[in-house]
């Protein structure tokens, strides 16, 4: 049986070794993460942890929904083994009618074959760093091998302790300007406490590039996620991206990783010309499903409103 649970009625051990058994464990799975990100957030668990699905979900103006939290990649079925296409269907199912939409990545090892909702596909890349730098390094395309460099020739400073709050700042002032961009303050100050959080459990990497006269010219946060470090977060500054400063930190990140058993996911990105930035490294396209439906047939008169809140 599969059953709805608030977080605050979920067992956090038993979450956990469900979570960690996991092919595709992930710390954004991870009670204390998603309880950081979203507090209200609940759960579907499968008879006595077998397999469970977290449901992070906000209200708006009396609309409930279940959405992606900025900052956790990829969500999903969790189980022992991978989730056959008809349990992933069984779980979706299983949502909550009161949850007028579902916003949510799943992971690698769920299958959406056998879905009957509206599913779309997130793209990512990948890159295994267990070969020498200079393995990987033939690896990168030719324009990434101009542009690292040309970083390099400039003499960037790599700053190993810049603050996670000058890279947020990097971000606001920069790129965060975007229209497309839809983040504000609650979740600039969400991802400062979940980078708390990880930087206390030494799970984190926060580096800096710097120019000569001490400009951060841009910012990156990596996650160690068991032997995968996510490329997390990151800032530049625009008005010197002659300085390709985001191309000596992702070359540095790798050559001081090259030989180990690790794996750099960028992340995915629906922005072409970022995911062309990570697949110059060599990286590995891969997908993985997402949910886009709306839950409820007697909430379809909602739908406009919801479509105008939801971020």
């Amino acid at each position: 049986m599969i059953r709805f649970y608030t977080h605050e009625e979920i067992d956090p051990v038993r979450w956990g070794s469900c979570v960690a058994a996991s092919g595709a464990s992930t710390l954004f799975a991870d009670y204390d993460l998603l309880t950081l990100s979203n507090p209200q957030w609940g759960a579907l668990v499968l008879d006595d942890y077998a397999a469970v699905m977290p449901l992070p979900w906000r209200r708006k103006h009396l609309v409930s929904y279940v959405f992606n939290p900025f900052f956790h990649s990829r969500l999903g079925v969790f189980a022992p083994a991978p989730p056959s296409a008809a349990l992933v269907a069984e779980f979706v199912a299983a949502i909550p009618k009161r949850f007028v939409s579902v916003d949510l990545n799943l992971n690698e090892e769920n299958s959406a074959a056998r879905l009957s909702v509206a599913t779309g596909e997130q793209v990512s890349h990948r890159l295994s760093l267990s070969a020498d730098y200079d393995m990987l390094w033939q690896g990168y395309g030719s324009n990434h091998k101009r542009n690292v460099k040309a970083a390099r020739a400039h003499l960037p400073q790599l700053d190993p302790a810049v603050p996670v709050s000058d890279i947020i700042a990097l971000f606001r002032h920069n790129r965060g300007r975007d229209a497309g961009i839809r983040m504000f303050d609650a979740d600039y100050a969400a991802f400062e406490r979940l980078c708390a959080y990880t930087a206390d459990r030494g799970w984190l990497t926060v580096w800096g590039a710097r120019d000569d006269d001490g400009t951060l010219l841009a910012g990156a946060v990596f996650l160690r996620d068991g032997n995968r470090h996510w490329f997390w977060f990151s800032g530049r500054e625009e008005a010197r991206a002659d300085r390709k400063a985001m191309f000596f930190l992702m070359d540095e990140f790798i050559r001081q990783n090259a030989g180990t058993a690790t794996l750099l996911d960028f992340n995915g990105s629906r922005n072409p010309n970022v995911a062309r930035f990570y697949a110059g490294f060599g990286g590995e396209r891969f997908t993985f499903p997402a949910l886009h439906f709306i839950n409820s047939r007697a909430a379809m008169p909602f739908v406009r409103i919801y479509q105008k809140l939801k971020r």
